[in-house]
């Protein structure tokens, strides 16, 4: 994103403005000094927590899913995204996001953005560098393993219809 932001493509990234658990909000402002510096420009969604994960780019790509771009959805969860070629779908969605940014979204700025600090700095190599080596660490947990096992199927109840009851009578009730 920065690469292309400094080579004067236009950027726009919406994240969680009032995320419900709140070590997101910390995490992604973290990025912020660094993303807004290349001149990536970055919506925070303040309407309710977002948990939307598409992209646009250009007029022949979109993908939609549920994959976060961080170690643990890419390396562990089951995740699924679609890539759409398609114009029209793709200025659909283009427009769609471009009203949530008018209407719910604020545009952070340089006084939203951390300033940056020894403390700052020392959180963010933290926070990088646990995010980075979590699959790692996670694999070294137990592994849940499943246990499979033959079930007999259920047992269905025999039904008593008045026809069957008939029939078994001979009809003389």
């Amino acid at each position: 994103m920065r690469n292309a932001a400094r080579r004067g493509v236009s950027v726009k990234l919406i994240v969680q403005g009032e995320p419900d658990m709140p070590i997101v909000k910390v995490g992604a402002r973290l990025l912020y000094r660094y993303l807004v510096k290349s001149g990536v420009q970055i919506y925070e969604y303040r309407r309710r927590p977002l948990h939307g994960k598409v992209a646009v780019m250009d007029d022949h790509w979109a993908t939609v899913g549920s994959s976060n771009l961080d170690p643990l959805s890419l390396s562990l969860n089951l995740e699924a995204n679609l890539i759409i070629h398609d114009r029209q779908f793709n200025q659909t969605l283009r427009d769609n996001l471009q009203g949530l940014i008018n209407k719910d979204c604020v545009r952070v700025d340089e006084s939203m953005v951390p300033k940056r600090s020894w403390w700052n700095v020392g959180i963010g190599v933290v926070v990088f560098h646990f995010l980075r080596h979590f699959p790692a660490m996670v694999g070294w947990l137990p592994a849940h393993t499943p246990k499979l096992a033959l079930v007999d199927p259920p047992v269905q109840p025999e039904m008593e219809t008045q026809d069957r009851v008939e029939a078994e009578d001979g009809g003389k009730t």
